[in-house]
């Protein structure tokens, strides 16, 4: 909703614009970063959090990106993908203490 507030409808159109995927045409995509982040070894491991109001990046878009930087099995119980209920794009200061305990969590294994 604050989102929404504070920026103008041309700015959300151009956020929206850059987050979603069409294909390889644009190379800043969510997807298209993760297969280069995948491509390039950078990570050794990966924690995809989502909240389920989330309205730029879905919560079945959040475990495609998760399944193409693919490290293992892509559960809730994995460990590697949650879904944080109630939140919306901005978990990390929505549900700040449950998300700072799931990473904390997940840098601990």
């Amino acid at each position: 909703d604050s989102v929404c507030r504070y920026n103008t409808e041309e700015g959300l159109r151009a956020i929206l614009m850059q987050t979603h995927d069409n294909g390889d045409e644009n190379l800043w995509t969510p997807a298209a970063m993760a297969r280069q982040i995948q491509s390039s070894q950078a990570i050794e491991c990966h924690k995809i959090v989502v909240g389920s109001q989330d309205k730029m990046a879905h919560p079945t878009q959040a475990l495609q990106l998760a399944k193409i930087l693919q490290t293992g099995d892509m559960t809730e119980e994995s460990g590697t993908y949650k879904v944080m209920e109630g939140c919306g794009h901005a978990v990390p200061m929505e549900a700040m203490r449950l998300w700072r305990e799931d990473v904390l969590g997940f840098l601990d294994k």
